[in-house]
Order: C-alpha cells, then sequence, then structure tokens
C-alpha cells in the first residue's frame, strides 16, 4: 500500500473486490481515485460557478437586471435541486456508502469529503434559483450550464465504474444512485433548453463601465480645447 495520509485518506482493501474486479491503474485505489478526480473535482467547479454568478446578481452594478414574468419553471427547477441537495446529505447522515462494496463500516474519508462537496454545491444551485426569481441576468447563465453537464459527465463516468461491480451492492443502494442520477439528466436537460420570458427590471440603470479618462476634450467654436489645466497658474502647471 501507499504512504499513510493516502491509506487513512482512502481505506483501501487489499485484495478486496475493487482490486479484482476492476482492472486499471487505481486497483484498491480505484473508487477514491474516481470519486475524488471525476465527482469531486466537478462539483467544485459547479459551486464555483454557481457562487459567481449569484455574486453578480447580487453584487455587481454593471450588469443589466431583469425580472421573470413567471416563476414556475424556477419552481420546478428548485425542487429538483432541493432533492439532489438533500440526496446526499442523507447518505452522509445515514452513512450510506455508494462504493464500499467490501463490507467496511460507515464511510472513508474520501466519500464523506466528496459528500459534503455535493451538498454545498447542489445547495448554491438552490440559492441561486432561488434570487433568480427575485433578479434575474443573462451572464453567466451559460457557463453554469455547461457546470451541470461537466457533473452529469462525472456520475455517468462514476455510474459505469459502480455497475461494473453491481452484483456485490445491495440493490436498494444501487438504485437510490441511480435514480440520482437519471434525475439529474433531467434536470440537466430542463436546464439547458431554458430560455425565459423577462422583462425588465423596474427603476434599475446598470452603471457604465467604460472610463471617462479616456473621453475626447470638446472643443469651443474658436478651436480651443476645454482644459482647465491650461488656464492654471505656472506652478500648478509644474505639478501636474
Amino acid at each position: 500500500m501507499a504512504f499513510k495520509p493516502l491509506d487513512w485518506f482512502c481505506q483501501p482493501v487489499a485484495n478486496g473486490v475493487w482490486s479484482k474486479a476492476v482492472e486499471n491503474a487505481f486497483g484498491a485505489y480505484t473508487p477514491c481515485g474516481t470519486n475524488t478526480l471525476v465527482i469531486s473535482v466537478s462539483h467544485l467547479v459547479l459551486l464555483a460557478l454557481c457562487l459567481n454568478r449569484v455574486w453578480k446578481m447580487m453584487k455587481d452594478l454593471s450588469v443589466q437586471r431583469f425580472r421573470l414574468r413567471s416563476n414556475y419553471y424556477n419552481y420546478m427547477l428548485g425542487l429538483l435541486a432541493a432533492y439532489f441537495t438533500a440526496e446526499p446529505l442523507f447518505r452522509l447522515v445515514m452513512r450510506m456508502s455508494a462504493l464500499n462494496v467490501d463490507g467496511q463500516p460507515g464511510l472513508a474519508p474520501y466519500e464523506i469529503i466528496s459528500l459534503i462537496i455535493e451538498v454545498l454545491a447542489w445547495f448554491s444551485m438552490l440559492a441561486m434559483i432561488v434570487v433568480e426569481t427575485k433578479v434575474y441576468i443573462r451572464e453567466a447563465r451559460w457557463s453554469v450550464r455547461f457546470g451541470v453537464i461537466y457533473c452529469l459527465v462525472g456520475d455517468a463516468v462514476m455510474l459505469d465504474l459502480i455497475l461494473t461491480v453491481r452484483e456485490y451492492y445491495n440493490e436498494s443502494v444501487l438504485y437510490l444512485y441511480i435514480s440520482e442520477v437519471a434525475v439529474q439528466v433531467l434536470f440537466g436537460l430542463l436546464l439547458l433548453f431554458y430560455i425565459p420570458d423577462i422583462d425588465l427590471y423596474p427603476g434599475h440603470t446598470p452603471l457604465r463601465s467604460e472610463s471617462f479618462d479616456n473621453t475626447a476634450y470638446e472643443e469651443l467654436p474658436e478651436a480651443e480645447q476645454i482644459c482647465p489645466e491650461r488656464h492654471a497658474n505656472i506652478f500648478s502647471r509644474m505639478c501636474l
């Protein structure tokens, strides 16, 4: 086995199911390596994208703000996002592992961290959807959608790995994971093709992003430019 911190983090089982049933370079570290590199990383990306969009909606005064004509579609997306938040939280609280096929008790540290990241990512998605019912912006919406697609690709990779050892799984755990992935695919499709009807946000005018420093001086009829510095005293001109 590898050095102790990695063994503590992954808790591999020597000559276990993962080392025998799956042929790859990770061996007994297969669930740990795949879950960390695929699920955790993809959900960290989604978390960052959602937080960035929430910040733009709430704090960035340079973007144009709108209001949704109807919130019903967002309510449906919000319910799905709430389910994705609750499902990994339920597995975390109940210590229900989706990758333990060797009979080890509880959750390995890598799976605990992965579940926490999933909860935070989907909670940020839920928060973003709730904020959109009040203020909607066009900026960064496609980056969030591609972040969801990235997570779906990671889920597909993980599901394919799990199905290779499905005969060792408890059926309830396997069906729970498959149902989660299936509903996430539905969510991704609903979000990808969502083009809302919007109206301008009442009373909001975005701040101009360009600087006034580059504005050309206005010329007077006698062709003299307006430049207050030219009419300053000698000492002031020397200090400019």
